[in-house]
C-alpha cells in the first residue's frame, strides 16, 4: 500500500537494515516467538476458560475424535443441520493436525501458541515499522492481556481461531511495503481471512467487513496494481479452500464442509431458531459493560487523529476504518437484523483482535513524544504490564456495572485523556518542564486508556430484567474477570476428562450406530464432558435415573445402540440400569475417570433392542 505521508519511523523495506547486526535481529526473532511464553508466565495469564455453555466441548469431539460423530450422527444430524460445528474446518484442521501430532491437552496448548503467533508477529511487525521496536512491544502486550482474547482462546470454541485470524490478517494489509513484499503481505492476509471464514460465521462477517475498507482504501490511496492484486487475492482464497478442503477430508473426514455450512445458515435463519438466539429488543444491551469498549477505542483512535483524512498515514487509516467497519456490521446484524452478533459472546469477541491492533496505535500517537528518548520510549510498555499486573495484585472485585452512569464514566476518561495529550502533543515548547509535564501526562493517560478499558472488560453484568423480545437462550456472562490471574487448573482437569471420553466409548461398529446419554442435569461440572456427545440433541431429560414418558419417546424415536451414563458420584447407576430394563441393557464398560480432584463416573450400557445382534458382546468387558 501507499501512504499519504511518510513517517520519519516508518521503514519500506522487509530486508534486514545493513547497520543492524544479524545477531541482533536474530534475538530480536527469539524475543518476538517466545512473548507467548513469556508474558504468559509474567502476567500469570489463565491457560484454559471456564466452561459455560457445552458449544466448545461440541467442536471439541471433532477434534479428537471426529468419525465418533460423522459416523453415528450423519443421518440423524442432517434435518436439524446439527453437523455444522463438523464444518468449521479453518479451526479444526489446524486443531486436529496438533492433537494428532502432540495428544489432546498439548495440543490444545501448541495450538493456542499458533494462535499467539498469528496474532503478535505482523502486529509487532506492523508496528516496528510505523513507530518502532518499542511500539511494537507495546502491541504484544496489549494483545496478550486482552481478557476477552485470552477468553476466546481458552476453549474450543472457533471464536479462539477467528480473533487470531482477523488481526493478523487486518495486521497484514496495513503493512507498509513496497515491491515484491507487498503481494506476499496480501497473499497471506486472503490466507487468514480464508481460514477465518470457515472457521464460523462470525469470521465471515468480519472477512467481508475487512475485504470492504480494504478495497475502498486502496481506491482512494493506492490503485496501482489494484486489478492485479485483486486477481491473486481471488486466487489464493480459491487455492486457499481447495486446500482446506484435502486436509479437512484427510484430518477430519469430510472433504466438502460448504454444503453443510450453507445448510446450517438456512436452517439457523428460520423464526423459531432467530427467536432462541437473538434477541429483537435492543435493551439488552446496557446492561453489557464491556460492549463499550470497541466504540471507545474507535472515538479514541477518531480523535487522534482528527485532522485532515489525507494527512493520515494509510496504514493507521485502515486499522483505524477496519475496526470501525467490523464494529459496525456486527451492530447492524444485531440491532438492526436477526444475528445475535454482540448479545453472544462468542461471536463478538472475534471483534477483539482488531480493537486491540487500533488501541496498540491509539497508545502510540498517544506516547509518539516519547519514542525518539532512549529509555522513555519503553514506558508505555512497561505501563501496561504495570496495569495488568495491578490489577491482578489487588485483585479487586469489580462490581456489577452496564452502560449508565458508571460504564458511561469509564468510557469518557480514555476518550478525554485523547483530547488532552493531542492538545499538549500539538505543543512544540522545548522548555524542560513542559517535556516533563508533557511525559508525565503521556504516561498517566496509558495508565487512564488501559485501565479505564480494561475495568469496563472485566466488570460482570448486572442481572437483566425479564422483558419482552430477548432471546430464550440467555448468554452466559463471561468470565473475564479472572482472564489475568485465575487459576485454570480445575478447567484443565476436566478437559482431560472430557476427551478421554471417546476412547472410553470406542468406535461405532457401524454406521448409524447413535449414542444418547443420561446423567444428572443442573451438575455444572458436567457442562464440558455432556457437550462431547452433543448434549442439546442427544441427552434424555432431567429425570435421572428414572425414565419419564419423554424419555422413552425419544429413545422410541432415536432407537439408540447405547446410552452413556454420566454422573460426578457413583450413586443412581443401579437404577438407570433398572428403568431401562425393557431395552434388554447390557453393561459394556464401567469406570471413573480421573484427573486431579475432578472425577467422572461413567457407564457404557448396549440396548439389545436396538443395537444390530452382529455386535453384541459375548460378554462385558
Amino acid at each position: 500500500m501507499l501512504t499519504a505521508t511518510r513517517s520519519p519511523l516508518v521503514t519500506d523495506d522487509l530486508a534486514p537494515q545493513p547497520s543492524t547486526p544479524l545477531w541482533k535481529l536474530a534475538l530480536e526473532s527469539l524475543a518476538l516467538v517466545l512473548s507467548p511464553l513469556v508474558t504468559f508466565f509474567v502476567l500469570r495469564i489463565r491457560a484454559m476458560s471456564p466452561i459455560d455453555l457445552p458449544d466448545p466441548s461440541i467442536h471439541t469431539i471433532y477434534i479428537v475424535d471426529p468419525s465418533q460423530m460423522f459416523t453415528r450422527y450423519a443421518a440423524a444430524f442432517a434435518p436439524a443441520a446439527r453437523m455444522r460445528e463438523g464444518a468449521q474446518a479453518g479451526y479444526l484442521v489446524i486443531a486436529r493436525l496438533f492433537d494428532l501430532g502432540f495428544g489432546a491437552v498439548p495440543g490444545f496448548f501448541a495450538t493456542r501458541y499458533l494462535f499467539a503467533l498469528i496474532t503478535v508477529v505482523p502486529a509487532y511487525l506492523l508496528m516496528r515499522r510505523l513507530y518502532g521496536i518499542p511500539a511494537g512491544v507495546l502491541t504484544v502486550l496489549v494483545l496478550l492481556s486482552c481478557p476477552v482474547i485470552i477468553t476466546a482462546w481458552g476453549t474450543d470454541y472457533p471464536d479462539s481461531a477467528v480473533v487470531s485470524y482477523a488481526a493478523g490478517a487486518v495486521a497484514c494489509l496495513a503493512m507498509p511495503a513496497r515491491g515484491r513484499s507487498r503481494p506476499a503481505w496480501i497473499a497471506l492476509a486472503v490466507g487468514l481471512l480464508t481460514l477465518a471464514t470457515f472457521s464460523h460465521g462470525a469470521g465471515a462477517v468480519l472477512c467481508a467487513s475487512t475485504a470492504v475498507v480494504y478495497l475502498v482504501v486502496r481506491l482512494l490511496r493506492g490503485r496501482a496494481h489494484l486489478a492485479k492484486d485483486a486477481v491473486m487475492a481471488v486466487a489464493v482464497a480459491a487455492t486457499s479452500t481447495v486446500g482446506l478442503m484435502f486436509a479437512s477430508r484427510f484430518v477430519l473426514g469430510q472433504f466438502n464442509f460448504i454444503s453443510p455450512t450453507l445448510k446450517a445458515v438456512s436452517y439457523l435463519s428460520g423464526p423459531l431458531q432467530i427467536a432462541q438466539w437473538h434477541s429483537s429488543n435492543w435493551r439488552w444491551a446496557p446492561y453489557v459493560s464491556y460492549l463499550l469498549v470497541p466504540p471507545t477505542v474507535v472515538v479514541a483512535f477518531a480523535l487522534m487523529f482528527a485532522r485532515r483524512w489525507r494527512n493520515i498515514p494509510t496504514p493507521q487509516l485502515f486499522v483505524g476504518l477496519a475496526c470501525a467497519g467490523q464494529l459496525g456490521t456486527f451492530a447492524y446484524l444485531q440491532f438492526f437484523y436477526r444475528v445475535q452478533a454482540l448479545e453472544m459472546h462468542y461471536f463478538s469477541s472475534t471483534l477483539w483482535g482488531t480493537v486491540c491492533l487500533a488501541l496498540s496505535i491509539v497508545l502510540a500517537e498517544m506516547a509518539r513524544p516519547l519514542w525518539s528518548r532512549t529509555l522513555l520510549r519503553w514506558l508505555p510498555a512497561a505501563l501496561v504490564v504495570g496495569v495488568a499486573l495491578g490489577y491482578e495484585a489487588v485483585n479487586p472485585q469489580v462490581p456489577a456495572f452496564g452502560w449508565w452512569p458508571t460504564g458511561a464514566i469509564f468510557a469518557a476518561v480514555p476518550v478525554a485523556i485523547c483530547v488532552i495529550v493531542r492538545i499538549w502533543n500539538r505543543d512544540t515548547s522545548v522548555k524542560a518542564l513542559r517535556r516533563a509535564a508533557l511525559g508525565l501526562g503521556i504516561m498517566l493517560g496509558v495508565v487512564g486508556v488501559t485501565g479505564c478499558l480494561l475495568v469496563l472488560t472485566v466488570a460482570p453484568r448486572p442481572p437483566i430484567p425479564k422483558m419482552k423480545g430477548l432471546a430464550k437462550a440467555g448468554d452466559p456472562d463471561p468470565a473475564y474477570d479472572l482472564a489475568l490471574g485465575g487459576s485454570a487448573r480445575s478447567f484443565i482437569y476436566w478437559y482431560r476428562i472430557s476427551t478421554d471420553l471417546p476412547a472410553f466409548v470406542g468406535d461405532p461398529a457401524y454406521q448409524g450406530e447413535q449414542l444418547l446419554m443420561w446423567f444428572p442435569w443442573g451438575v455444572r461440572q458436567l457442562l464440558e464432558p455432556v457437550g462431547m456427545f452433543h448434549e442439546g440433541y442427544d441427552a434424555l431429560g432431567p429425570g435421572f435415573p428414572y425414565l419419564s414418558a419423554s424419555d422413552r419417546h425419544d429413545i422410541a424415536r432415536r432407537r439408540p445402540a447405547e446410552i452413556l451414563l454420566m454422573g460426578i458420584k457413583d450413586i443412581g447407576f443401579e437404577s438407570a440400569l433398572g428403568a431401562l430394563g425393557r431395552y434388554e441393557p447390557v453393561l459394556l464398560a464401567s469406570t471413573a475417570l480421573r484427573q486431579g480432584n475432578a472425577v467422572l463416573y461413567v457407564r457404557l450400557v448396549l440396548l439389545r433392542s436396538f443395537a444390530r445382534p452382529s455386535v453384541w458382546p459375548a460378554m462385558t468387558r
